[in-house]
């Protein structure tokens, strides 16, 4: 069979916020396509109208974006098989169907919501599967119950179902354990199944990467390929992301959707490359989206559930943030701090960066150096001691004048204060800290002197001083 450009879609209905499993499950497509020089292609499953929001198909898009997962087609971008939501797609689906029945491959069902729960029940009560007794399944056109509107079943005969998943290798089901299942409903809407096999085949998807809880509908996606006489796609289903109890994560954690992680400051490299590991090893550090495209590869994927937790984040974050340019992440914190000197900003976030796993962790050590306090308790204790005070005076009274403030490296001005004051250690550096941060700890202080700037430090000292004075 001749062979095709690789396509894959990240189809997911727009009913909340893209999750961690998800988003997961789109990069793996991503890096699918790029790595075999394809296309990625986004397809909202939005026929279910009482859950499905505009806004969410929003946030998911926007999500995807900031994390780097750029769609070649889809919503936004448009693309030779457009449209890209299946709610605008309805036309073709009732045409696929009408064939189906008109080849006799799938007849009218007229059996009532009520029999089939009896149905069910009675299969649960044996213990077998439920399936589809066939009541319909040859019910002449003649005798066909007035007034009611039937939904469309596909014919399945008792056959093996066999195909080569990517990740779990050979796989079968036995068509007699699924029975003929419904592909239109009696409202007249596409089951997901027609649908996602329809316009799979119709955007000529090659390659179908998702979970594996997907694994029984993708037995009734190849029946009706076959049916349809469409070329089949490959697929490669992922294990579960889980928490660490084993439960698949739940898509109510909202702490765990994508926007949430934003919004609590994690760079978006921090969380993909946080989702790569979940079932995939490509290796040790930060890797770039290019560089796991080149790596990536369905069958080196695990075939057990991923443990979804947050030191996994939290690490691939501390290397995201000191990997991370200095102007992008001073641009970030700057919205923080408005009226803040960007230099003074800039020059921070360089010296703090090492220390931060998120960006909103890089602003709460940032803040007291760029905004001087306000003092802790027990920075204030600290300043209305003596001899805090005799501290600061000294640091004072050696840098007053221009000749002071000009031209004077931090490590200078620190060692002449411990000659002025014959003082080391916590008793010299606490004070100078407090003062200029109004916190007891952080940086040192000669690194302190070097961001806020020699005349920014005798201003903040003589500050400290004149509240001393006054309490």
């Amino acid at each position: 069979m001749e062979a095709r450009p690789v396509r894959t879609r990240f189809a997911p209905s727009p009913t909340g916020p893209l999750h961690v499993g998800g988003a997961r499950t789109a990069l793996f497509n991503y890096l699918f396509a790029r790595g075999a020089g394809g296309a990625f292609v986004v397809r909202m499953e939005d026929t279910d109208a009482a859950r499905s929001r505009a806004e969410y198909e929003g946030d998911i898009l926007d999500s995807l974006a900031w994390l780097g997962l750029h769609w070649d087609e889809g919503p936004r971008r448009g693309g030779p098989f457009a449209p890209y939501r299946q709610s605008e797609r309805l036309a073709l689906y009732r045409r696929y169907a009408a064939r189906l029945l008109d080849e006799g491959r799938a007849y009218r069902c007229y059996c009532s919501e009520e029999r089939l729960k009896r149905l069910r029940g009675a299969s649960l009560a044996r213990g077998v599967a439920p399936r589809y007794d066939g009541r319909c399944r040859d019910l002449p056109a003649n005798q066909a119950p007035q007034g009611v509107k039937p939904a469309v079943r596909l014919r399945v005969e008792p056959a093996e179902i066999r195909f080569v998943d990517g990740v779990h290798g050979e796989m079968s089901f036995d068509g007699a354990h699924i029975g003929d299942f419904i592909i239109v409903g009696s409202d007249g809407a596409a089951a997901y199944n027609l649908a996602v096999v329809i316009d799979d085949a119709s955007m000529e998807i090659t390659d179908v990467i998702r979970g594996d809880d997907h694994l029984s509908n993708t037995a009734r996606q190849l029946l009706l390929f076959d049916a349809l006489g469409l070329r089949r796609p490959r697929y490669h289903h992922i294990p579960l992301v889980t928490d660490r109890d084993g439960r698949p994560l739940s898509k109510r954690r909202k702490d765990l959707s994508i926007p949430a992680l934003r919004r609590a400051g994690h760079l978006p490299e921090a969380v993909v490359n946080a989702l790569a590991r979940l079932g995939w090893s490509p290796g040790e550090g930060l890797l770039t989206l290019e560089e796991m495209s080149a790596a990536f590869d369905t069958s080196r994927l695990s075939r057990s559930p991923s443990v979804f937790d947050t030191k996994g984040l939290e690490h691939y974050g501390r290397l995201a943030v000191a990997a991370a340019g200095t102007r992008r992440l001073a641009a970030i914190v700057s919205g923080r701090f408005p009226g803040a000197d960007r230099g003074l900003v800039e020059r921070t976030v360089e010296a703090l960066k090492g220390e931060a796993r998120t960006v909103a962790e890089l602003e709460e050590l940032a803040a007291p150096i760029i905004e001087g306090g306000p003092e802790t308790d027990d920075a204030a204790d600290l300043l209305d001691s003596g001899q805090a005070a005799a501290v600061l005076r000294a640091f004072a009274d050696g840098l007053r004048g221009v000749e002071g403030l000009k031209g004077r490296r931090p490590g200078d001005i620190m060692d002449a204060l411990k000659r002025r004051t014959a003082l080391r250690g916590k008793s010299l550096f606490m004070p100078l800290r407090a003062a200029l941060t109004g916190r007891l700890s952080g940086v040192d202080v000669s690194t302190l002197i070097g961001i806020v700037g020699a005349a920014e430090a005798l201003r903040r000292v003589e500050r400290a001083l004149r509240r001393g004075n006054q309490r």
